[in-house]
């Protein structure tokens, strides 16, 4: 029995459909009913959502936007090519070129930092150098710095300048009628060490008001005590006799001062015997 012949829809179904072996150049809508478009071929469906919105519809436009892309990223002169890791020294040093760094820490040029010595001045600026930091940038750096150290100093000296007159009332209510002397001995007692106004500001600075004053005045009085200049009428402090017996006579009708010394007070005796030396000679 011979071969029954396929029929017609048979021999339909085994031939291969038109352009099947070259579907790439298809459009999206184009080809023959049951042939692939193009995003077709990208199984990736945020690859074929990008090719869609680019409008690519086959690999002619494709390869004209991605040569398009290549010509204009090697003609930019503004391209820099990042280092390829943490050791690739050249790959820093040309980023940190472009990026304006200058040849070296020096040409920064921001001067001295506030409130710091030349010294730290100069390796603040070495350290900017090393880290690859724009001179632009440094230099904005450096006025913040500048600007934060003056915000703090002037903050700094308003808070010791209230504590200072709160330190000048709090001895003033302590040493009571004898705040006019004990200040002028402070007074005797800084003068004795030749300090100047800006030695003595320092000193206050690290001790606070009060404590310096106190601590000069100890001074001055230890020294009244133990040193006089006969002769004239006048003590070394300068305190004339006269001015001795005024204010012994006014120690006289001060009743609380008396109290004090009939009590045994040691300032108010060390007082009395100074006035009496000097009064006497």
């Amino acid at each position: 029995m011979s071969e029954q012949a396929p029929s017609i829809t048979e021999l339909l179904d085994d031939a291969e459909a038109p352009g099947e072996s070259s579907t790439i150049g298809m459009t999206v809508a184009g080809g023959p009913e049951g042939a692939m478009g193009f995003l077709d071929h990208f199984s990736d469906e945020e690859t074929r959502g990008y090719m869609a919105r680019k409008g690519f519809k086959d690999v002619q436009a494709l390869g004209a936007s991605f040569a398009s892309l290549e010509r204009m990223i090697s003609s930019d002169s503004r391209r820099v090519v990042l280092p390829t890791g943490d050791d690739d020294a050249e790959g820093y040093e040309r980023v940190f070129t472009a990026l304006g760094r200058p040849q070296s820490a020096e040409e920064y040029g921001f001067g001295e930092l506030a409130g710091a010595d030349p010294d730290f001045s100069r390796q603040a600026a070495q350290w900017l150098h090393e880290a690859g930091v724009g001179k632009s940038r440094a230099g904005a750096l450096a006025e913040k710095w500048n600007a934060y150290v003056g915000e703090r100093a002037a903050a700094e000296e308003a808070a010791f300048e209230a504590q200072s007159r709160s330190d000048w009332i709090d001895l003033q209510r302590d040493w009571g009628p004898k705040f006019a002397e004990n200040t002028e001995q402070f007074r005797r007692g800084a003068l004795s060490f030749g300090l100047d106004r800006q030695e003595m500001a320092a000193i206050e600075a690290g001790l606070g008001t009060r404590r310096t004053v106190e601590v000069f005045a100890r001074i001055g009085q230890a020294l009244a005590e133990d040193r006089f200049i006969e002769g004239e009428g006048r003590g070394q402090f300068g305190m004339s006799r006269e001015q001795a017996e005024s204010r012994i006579a006014s120690l006289r009708r001060d009743q609380a001062w008396q109290a004090r010394w009939m009590a045994g007070g040691a300032d108010e005796k060390a007082e009395w015997s100074r006035l009496t030396k000097i009064a006497g000679s």
